[in-house]
C-alpha cells in the first residue's frame, strides 16, 4: 500500500494544480480578450464621434 498509495496521491494533487493553473490562465486569456473588445469599441466611437463633427 505504501509506494503505489502515495503515487497516487502525488499524481492526483499534481492534476489538479495543474487544472488550476490552466483556469487561471484560460480567465487570464478571457480578460485580456474584453479589455481589447472594449479597446477596439472605444476606437469606434472616437471615430464616429469624429465623422460626425467633420459633418457639421
Amino acid at each position: 500500500m505504501g509506494f503505489y498509495f502515495y503515487a497516487t496521491i502525488v499524481i492526483g494533487i499534481s492534476l489538479i494544480y495543474y487544472g488550476y493553473i490552466k483556469k487561471k490562465d484560460n480567465e487570464l486569456k478571457i480578460k485580456e480578450l474584453e479589455l481589447e473588445e472594449k479597446k477596439v469599441e472605444l476606437e469606434m466611437k472616437k471615430l464616429d464621434q469624429d465623422t460626425k463633427n467633420s459633418f457639421l
